[in-house]
């Protein structure tokens, strides 16, 4: 099914793909971090966004990768109706083939509610799979977001 969708690289995303990928955010990611995608690259001058739309232009999944505090850092979300489809590990194999190191906060625990009430399943399992390390040292505590740091490295 993927092959059938257009995958667009872009730097900057139109007033629709950004609205589209700001609902998908507040759609996806526990409620804590609703409305919180337009600050994600506040400061940020090197950053690349991904989308995978189907043939009308509906964003079915987004990444960005972007450069803060010396490090290249990722962010993916996948519309719920379309998990388990391919899409995620579509778009990390894209980062992979275009970055040689890169890092992401991935929530670690299902505590977290969604917009619509469903707890929030943390994708931890699904990037060891592709080959992440966790920084298990490496956490983030805040009143926003509890989440562990990983790592993707070329062999």
């Amino acid at each position: 099914m993927v092959n059938q969708l257009h995958i667009t690289k872009t730097k900057q995303l139109s007033y629709e793909e950004f609205q589209q990928a700001h609902d998908l955010w507040n759609q996806e990611y526990p409620v804590s971090l609703k409305d919180r995608f337009s600050i994600l690259l506040d400061g940020v001058k090197n950053f690349n966004h991904y989308l995978i739309e189907d043939e009308t232009g509906k964003l079915l999944a987004w990444a960005v990768y972007f450069e803060k505090d010396n490090e290249i850092r990722f962010s993916i979300i996948v519309d719920g109706e379309h998990k388990g489809k391919g899409f995620g590990k579509t778009l990390v194999n894209r980062l992979k083939q275009d970055l040689d190191e890169f890092y992401g906060w991935v929530i670690d625990h299902n505590n977290d509610l969604k917009e619509n009430g469903e707890n929030y399943i943390s994708p931890l399992a699904f990037y060891e799979k592709l080959g992440f390390e966790i920084l298990h040292d490496s956490r983030l505590d805040t009143e926003l977001l509890t989440a562990v740091k990983i790592r993707y490295c070329k062999p």
